[in-house]
């Protein structure tokens, strides 16, 4: 008996493998039963790899949705400081219904800060969201997904301006970026100066998005990042409000509202173009999350890479717009490099 326990003892245990970097890394919904007569547990009734195809699909879907509708949009509304607030206020009530639904935690962890830093969020979000908007009233959509890829420029920018470095790898990437830019607004027919000037504070506002969420996130690490979208939203909504208060509210007529001769009222296309942009708006947001939470992060890096060209193409064959053979070749400069250099930066933060 003493010498089988030690046998045992000295047998090698299985390990289990564990996923390899690199490719689409997809994560288990459930840990394995373990130990002798575990209960196995009943296999689902959708495919993990299907499950998120049909989530990419919601995520590129509503993309296109949102941005095409928000071009339609603003010219109708008259400014975009009134579709971002109808946009904020839409996924705050659909965000607060998925939080008491329970998909994500109700509680914050209180740190030295926190409220400065979650309304400074909330007011970078959504003023970078109406720089987007209203860009999009002066170009074409396609023109301005393209200088959404110029992100990374200003990422970079940012970093060096506040005492960091940049790695060597991503020097390329940063240089497809402006050439592919560069030779797509050349040959934009429509290329406006405000429209440009607009984006460039849209990305810089991005970025700035980007770093003050990582913060608060690291300092609140149970915080997910359905808690973090409602409450990025609801503030971002009363800033908005503000906004809209100040520029749009005094210049309202309130006769032809109280008559219902609104837009709203009187135009059903206006109304349903207003609907599908605020459910769009939404979804292609939250969808992204919920694609973050099922891969890798390279993998979703990948596929919000992918999604602007797929945006351009859609934008192109709604509205029409041609688009030279010098310009395309320019849009998949820049995205591609903003793809690369994406994935380079992931690839990099793993290897510190």
């Amino acid at each position: 008996g003493s010498r089988s326990s030690r046998r045992s003892m000295l047998r090698p245990s299985k390990m289990k493998k564990e996923p390899e970097e690199g490719g689409v890394e997809l994560r288990s919904r459930g840990s394995e039963a373990e130990g002798q007569g575990a209960a196995i547990a009943a296999p689902p009734l959708v495919p993990l790899w299907l499950e998120v195809a049909l989530w990419f699909a919601v995520w590129y879907g509503s993309s296109v949705v949102c941005n095409n509708t928000t071009k339609e949009l603003v010219p109708l509304l008259g400014s975009g400081r009134v579709l971002t607030l109808i946009q904020l206020c839409t996924s705050s009530m659909l965000g607060g219904s998925m939080l008491m639904t329970g998909m994500g935690g109700l509680t914050l962890k209180s740190c030295e800060g926190f409220q400065r830093k979650i309304w400074t969020l909330g007011a970078v979000f959504s003023l970078s969201f109406l720089c987007l908007n209203v860009g999009m009233k002066y170009m074409h959509v396609s023109m301005a997904m393209v200088l959404r890829a110029t992100e990374p420029l200003f990422a970079v920018t940012i970093i060096v301006l506040r005492g960091g470095s940049v790695a060597l790898n991503l020097v390329g990437t940063l240089v497809m970026i402006v050439v592919g830019a560069g030779m797509s607004a050349f040959n934009e027919p429509e290329f406006s100066m405000l429209g440009l000037a607009l984006l460039v504070c849209a990305n810089v506002g991005f970025t700035f998005r980007s770093i003050i969420a990582k913060a608060i996130k690291d300092e609140n690490g149970t915080l997910d990042n359905v808690n973090l979208f409602f409450h990025c939203c609801w503030r971002g909504a009363i800033v908005q409000l503000m906004v809209v208060s100040l520029f749009d509210l005094p210049a309202y007529d309130f006769a032809a509202i109280l008559s219902g001769e609104t837009l709203l009222a009187t135009n059903e296309r206006f109304r349903y173009l207003l609907v599908f942009n605020s459910l769009a708006y939404f979804a292609y947001l939250q969808a992204s999350f919920i694609v973050l939470s099922k891969v890798g992060v390279v993998s979703h890096t990948v596929g919000n890479s992918l999604r602007r060209p797929v945006c351009i193409g859609a934008a192109v064959m709604y509205f029409g717009n041609p688009i030279s053979s010098t310009a395309l070749v320019g849009i998949v400069l820049a995205c591609v490099g903003a793809g690369l250099y994406s994935v380079l930066k992931t690839l990099n933060a793993r290897r510190k």
